[in-house]
């Protein structure tokens, strides 16, 4: 038995002697013999580096306009800002039945409601001169009153069975949207925002509600119908950029309407609830096309629906963040006028009042109201909204910079 554990000495001597061997080898890698295995070499990992601060991008330097426009901001009051948000009927701001003139009851609203825009109907011309000068009178009294900004003067001039100036001051008739979709042909799209542009910056105009960019999906959508230049997105797609380039080259700014795509709803927003239960992956396949095409020329304006995407929100879209400030300003990329569809519409009446609206509105992301039932309700609501904390001043200051850099990029200030 002792010569056993004699003979196991050298072994446990050996075994101790290849330990240490490849303890100091793990230690001093430097001191391995060629042909070590690499898994016996400790290898010193680095030291860790401390995280380098990401710095903070450059603000993009601002352009002329968004200079000239961010000074004119600074010297506006609260109230003058929140009434450059509205984009009014001439009754509304009146307070008379019908207008068709200009006179002191004009010069009187404005210089106590110095709004952003007018947007004018059939029931308010009557004639080549008493237009011209009704809009020219108007223009001057803006010009002279609150901070002495000029007005967008707009109208629904899209051409078709929509065509208030053609319709009653005999300027280019165009057919409907849908025959020069089948067509599809680029050139006359251009032509046709070109002609329309002429026409009527003629009377004063610097704003036209088209064209109109829905794809038409829903046969039965009679609120969109022949407005629309068709039902495959390719083709509405040239049509809305090529008539957004016509209207814009000749210095009327153009408006993408009714975001984010009207044309497979079946009821008419004006009278109450409309819905699309398209999904996001389903709007970017097909009625988001057009408006991209649109943003791609820089429209100027985007007019959002009241429908209801429900598989997005379950608010009409003018009052969602998920489709104006998400889905429009993040993944779009639009950085110009957002404004909502008429305020005065069955879908936003039915279901709020005109304050809550405009709140909720702005809130999602909009710069302009279109057609207020009441002036004072929007006014005083954001007004008070800003008081309390619910909109701070800061995201009405950026609505005000879009507006005044889109009046002075197109020479309305100058």
């Amino acid at each position: 038995m002792k010569k056993r554990y004699l003979l196991l000495i050298p072994v446990a001597a050996c075994v101790i002697a290849c330990a240490a061997a490849v303890g100091y080898i793990q230690f001093h890698p430097e001191h391995a013999p060629a042909g070590t295995p690499s898994a016996l070499v400790k290898t010193e990992e680095p030291a860790a580096q401390p995280e380098q601060a990401q710095e903070p991008e450059e603000p993009a330097e601002l352009t002329a306009d968004q200079k000239r426009a961010q000074e004119i901001l600074n010297g506006m009051t609260l109230d003058q800002k929140i009434y450059q948000m509205m984009f009014v009927r001439p009754e509304t701001l009146t307070n008379v039945g019908k207008v068709v003139r200009a006179g002191d009851a004009t010069r009187k609203a404005i210089e106590e409601k110095p709004v952003g825009g007018i947007i004018y109907f059939s029931q308010n011309f009557q004639g080549t001169s008493q237009t011209t000068t009704m809009l020219s009178n108007t223009q001057e009294y803006a010009r002279a009153a609150g901070a002495n900004i000029p007005l967008f003067m707009g109208v629904d001039e899209e051409g078709g069975t929509v065509a208030r100036v053609a319709d009653v001051l005999g300027t280019t008739k165009f057919d409907d949207m849908a025959e020069y979709g089948e067509r599809a042909d680029a050139q006359e799209a251009y032509d046709i925002g070109k002609t329309l542009a002429t026409d009527i910056s003629g009377f004063g105009f610097n704003v036209d509600f088209a064209p109109v960019a829905d794809v038409l999906s829903n046969e039965n959508n009679t609120e969109i119908g022949a407005r629309s230049f068709g039902s495959d997105p390719s083709v509405v797609s040239i049509m809305v950029e090529n008539e957004v380039m016509g209207l814009q080259e000749s210095g009327v700014m153009a408006a993408l309407k009714h975001f984010p795509g009207h044309g497979s709803t079946e009821t008419n927003s004006h009278e109450g609830t409309s819905t699309t239960d398209r999904t996001l992956d389903e709007l970017k396949e097909c009625d988001l096309k057009p408006f991209e095409a649109g943003i791609d020329q820089e429209a100027a304006f985007v007019l959002v629906s009241h429908m209801t995407a429900t598989e997005l929100d379950s608010v009409p879209c003018s009052l969602s963040s998920k489709v104006i400030t998400d889905l429009l300003r993040g993944e779009m990329g639009y950085d110009g006028i957002v404004i909502t569809d008429g305020m005065d519409m069955g879908a936003i009446t039915d279901n709020y009042s005109n304050g809550d609206a405009a709140v909720k509105a702005v809130q999602a992301g909009v710069d302009m109201l279109l057609c207020p039932p009441s002036i004072d309700d929007a006014c005083e609501a954001l007004s008070q909204a800003v008081a309390d904390g619910e909109i701070t001043e800061e995201r009405i200051d950026e609505s005000i910079m879009r507006i005044l850099t889109a009046k002075l990029e197109y020479g309305l200030m100058n």
